[in-house]
């Protein structure tokens, strides 16, 4: 029972959005930018959510964080390049400094 109450909150909490920074705690650091990308890299396995990459394949499920670089920042975003394992294949993510994703593509600049 226990594992299956275990799972049912694990399967929840991948379709929850998840914001690290909203109105009462201020902006969003560039870590906490990196793991938002990798996070929403993670869950577009699951479904489109509506960004031009569309769903990607199941090979963007596992990152790690030499995967993940910041790419660029300026003020209120920052520009997260993640790496596809045993690929060369990139996606470009654009957090904003509240923690939402505005924008996931193939190329850069957007």
């Amino acid at each position: 029972m226990k594992s299956l109450i275990i799972a049912a909150a694990m399967s929840l909490s991948l379709f929850s959005g998840q914001v690290l920074a909203h109105a009462d705690h201020g902006p969003i650091t560039q870590g906490g930018a990196m793991e938002v990308a990798a996070r929403a890299v993670q869950k577009m396995t699951v479904r489109d959510f509506g960004y031009s990459t569309g769903q990607l394949d199941a090979g963007w499920k596992n990152i790690d964080g030499k995967q993940v670089s910041l790419k660029e920042s300026g003020p209120g975003f920052y520009v997260v390049e993640i790496t596809k394992a045993g690929s060369d294949e990139k996606v470009y993510v654009k957090v904003l400094d509240n923690g939402a994703v505005a924008e996931v593509s193939h190329t850069y600049p957007f």
